[in-house]
């Protein structure tokens, strides 16, 4: 199964790509689709968009996954993060892959064990999952933490709906298992 990530956002939307089969998962790609801040919002959004539609005509995922809602003090943000996911879905819907939302604390329970992890020990397990080649990359200033939550939430697909391991140091999480982790 081939399942396309997102963290979504109006200046930088992180994607990722994995591949989940009955001997496990590995990472296809991650990156970032930026936006210029000097742009209007409607053109930002549909910048986002059409990048959102040639990602899946290139991968062709069978299925698209994304961060639930959350709450936030700062209304200006919601409403941002909400438009950019309101064109994500409008993406999956033309294209018509089937889309599924997982709560941020979900995300992170899965993922780190905590769900109120921070978002350098989201990177660091991701990393732990898929190995350290999933890193930024060189010399360039990105927003990995935006990469590496769409792997996350991706993997958190992933690992929800099949019968893979995630082995980590301490510690292995086991498909279908809604998130329920055992120590070793």
């Amino acid at each position: 199964m081939l399942i396309l990530g997102i963290d979504p956002g109006t200046a930088t939307t992180g994607f990722g790509v994995v591949n989940s089969t009955k001997d496990g998962v590995e990472v296809v790609t991650w990156g970032l689709i930026e936006t210029d801040k000097s742009l209007l919002k409607e053109t930002r959004l549909d910048f986002i968009f059409e990048e959102l539609i040639a990602l899946i005509n290139k991968f062709k995922p069978d299925v698209f996954v994304f961060e639930k809602v959350f709450f936030s003090n700062n209304a200006k943000t919601v409403i941002s993060i909400g438009q950019a996911q309101g064109v994500i879905l409008l993406a999956a819907s033309k294209t018509k892959v089937h889309v599924e939302e997982y709560a941020p604390g979900t995300i992170k329970k899965l993922i780190t064990g905590n769900g109120r992890a921070n978002k350098k020990e989201v990177q660091e397990h991701v990393r732990k999952i898929l190995g350290n080649r999933v890193k930024s990359a060189k010399h360039k200033k990105t927003h990995f933490d935006n990469e590496a939550d769409a792997l996350a939430i991706a993997l958190t697909h992933a690992f929800t709906v099949t019968e893979n391991k995630i082995k980590i140091p301490g510690r292995i999480i086991l498909g279908k298992t809604k998130g329920v982790k055992k120590n070793v």
